[in-house]
């Protein structure tokens, strides 16, 4: 694969901010909403903005601020939140976090807290990505092998390898995200079947 594809490859990587970033801000005891979405900006390449986080208390997704102060779990949990949109809708987000804990308006009845819980989804999504940049170079050499007997010229050749590059890119994203929705429906269906 042309060098310039695998530097701009590794150049998107290395503007993602890795979750753990977030991770001291986690430890205030409260932020104001500018401060939260500063802080969603840099750990996300999500377009975050006040009115995000304001429309999810509006739907109840988020408990209400105190003092317009939003505590270490509702950050936690918009931090979340804002990760997953564009993957889930805010409903499936709902779901998942509330099959974990329960109520998002209430943390008394928490299996775990959303600090905690935001604390290992950084560490496993850091390691997952330091693991898919070792990953890349095996991706390089299957369109390589795939393209070996084109004969394309060397533009051609550049052009039709980045093509495949995203092609496979976005058809990972789609099937981890089949995956994860399927195994969200299997659990409300669970849930549904309890009650």
């Amino acid at each position: 694969m042309n060098s310039n594809y695998k530097l701009a490859i590794r150049d998107v990587l290395s503007q993602l901010e890795p979750k753990t970033k977030a991770l001291p801000y986690l430890e205030l005891d409260s932020m104001m909403l500018s401060q939260v979405v500063e802080v969603a900006q840099r750990v996300s390449q999500n377009d975050i903005n006040s009115t995000h986080i304001q429309n999810w208390v509006r739907r109840q997704y988020l408990p209400h601020p105190e003092k317009k102060k939003y505590n270490r779990e509702q950050v936690a949990n918009i931090l979340l939140i804002n990760d997953l949109r564009n993957i889930l809708s805010l409903e499936q987000i709902s779901r998942l976090l509330s099959f974990v804990n329960e109520s998002m308006l209430d943390n008394s009845d928490d299996r775990i807290r959303p600090t905690k819980l935001y604390r290992y989804y950084g560490d496993i999504f850091d390691r997952t990505y330091s693991d898919w940049q070792a990953s890349l170079n095996g991706l390089e050499r299957e369109v390589e092998e795939a393209l070996a007997g084109e004969g394309l010229n060397e533009v051609d050749k550049n052009k039709v390898e980045t093509a495949l590059v995203i092609l496979n890119l976005l058809a990972r994203a789609q099937l981890y995200k089949q995956i994860a929705e399927r195994w969200l429906s299997g659990l409300e269906a669970e849930g549904q079947k309890k009650d």
